[in-house]
């Protein structure tokens, strides 16, 4: 499968695109540097690189993304093996539990943080 980046325009907001996700996913947390949307399959990711970590926000409407899903995006985006990154495939739940609905209905969203080497 290809991995597609989404371009973007200068004028695109996060916050109307994905408003309760972004919400929860940037709230106390450092500035953004770089942010990009990425597809693969049927796999939203949102890409964003902070000054300190590199965070992906894998989303499907439509099925679970596997473990093997997750090990290709990692390696063909950070190119790094997944040991090397936090994965919380539990990050829906998190999202639920907090009292956050998604603007869309989501079979499974996964978080993964990747500290940068100082």
């Amino acid at each position: 499968m290809k991995l597609i980046e989404t371009p973007l325009n200068s004028n695109v907001n996060l916050e109307t695109l994905y408003p309760n996700l972004t919400r929860y996913f940037f709230d106390k947390r450092q500035a953004v540097k770089l942010l990009k949307l990425y597809a693969y399959d049927r796999t939203k990711i949102i890409y964003v690189d902070r000054f300190d970590t590199i965070d992906l926000l894998l989303l499907n409407r439509q099925r679970k993304i596997s473990h093997q899903e997750v090990e290709t995006i990692i390696h063909r985006l950070l190119k790094v093996e997944r040991k090397d990154v936090l994965v919380n495939v539990g990050y829906k739940k998190q999202i639920l539990e907090a009292g956050l609905r998604p603007k869309e209905s989501y079979k499974d969203i996964i978080a993964v943080e990747y500290r940068l080497p100082k």
